[in-house]
């Protein structure tokens, strides 16, 4: 783990930054809090039932973690991720509510309980799965850092492994990942923590959407920022990922959002 440095977020919890591609792990103002926020309560509907969950760049383990923590039942945890040292030393970051559940971790690690672990690129990773799953986790670096992650030749294969009463959450809402969602005809909403979107839900039961994109939202999709990350079969490099994108962006004859948006003003 030599291009990783250790940080304390705002909510004292341990976040990490990765000196090679210049990215934190978490965000500043919380690691726990973000784990909780994005990904864990969102899905807190789903706390009814025995739950399967796919924990998609596992990273030190915050979102399998806090959902051991508040999930009344985990039937299995899949966690990939590409870094295994970085994966295979979560259990010693430090987590403070529950000590015993660096523990689980380690000894899942050791043996997998009801937690395994991929240590692989997810595009290599996903359609070896076989089973659907109750919750879904994606907390990839932002597309500007890893396009690779946010494809949507990847959020396709990810749906498929989606329960038809499952939840989809990430912290990522940016447009061109909204429509990725959209298209595979799940129904995108918006998490929203005092009055501003934090992230990003998707389900193939709307009823499980408290806050389902707007039409007006919708209609931003068509527009030249949200064209979408092409990554056909799974194996191009993040700068020939966001080149594709942007030759596709410059011959567009969508309408760009600045436009739409003044149009909808008047």
């Amino acid at each position: 783990m030599k291009n990783i440095e250790i940080i304390i977020t705002d909510d004292g919890s341990i976040g990490l930054y990765n000196k090679e591609i210049n990215e934190i792990y978490h965000s500043r103002e919380g690691a726990k809090k973000e784990a909780f926020e994005k990904f864990v309560e969102p899905a807190l509907i789903l706390n009814k039932k025995p739950l399967k969950i796919l924990d998609i760049c596992y990273g030190i383990g915050y979102n399998t973690k806090c959902a051991i923590e508040n999930f009344k039942s985990i039937e299995l945890i899949d966690c990939i991720e590409i870094d295994g040292k970085l994966a295979q030393n979560s259990f010693k970051f430090e987590y403070k509510s529950q000590k015993n559940i660096n523990k689980i971790i380690k000894n899942n690690l050791k043996k997998p309980d009801f937690i395994n672990f991929y240590f692989n690129d997810i595009r290599k990773i996903i359609k070896l799965l076989n089973k659907k799953y109750d919750i879904i986790f994606h907390d990839g670096f932002a597309p500007h850092k890893q396009a690779e992650l946010w494809s949507e030749d990847l959020i396709y294969e990810i749906a498929k492994k989606l329960d038809k009463n499952g939840i989809y959450c990430t912290y990522n809402h940016s447009k061109p990942v909204l429509n990725a969602l959209y298209k595979t005809g799940l129904t995108v909403g918006k998490t929203i923590k005092n009055n501003r979107t934090i992230g990003t839900v998707a389900s193939f039961n709307p009823k499980l959407i408290n806050n389902p994109l707007s039409n007006f939202e919708l209609n931003s999709l068509k527009t030249k920022s949200a064209i979408t990350y092409k990554d056909k079969n799974l194996n191009l490099e993040h700068k020939k990922i966001v080149e594709k994108r942007n030759e596709e962006i410059k011959n567009s004859t969508l309408e760009t959002l600045s436009h739409y948006l003044k149009n909808s003003k008047n």
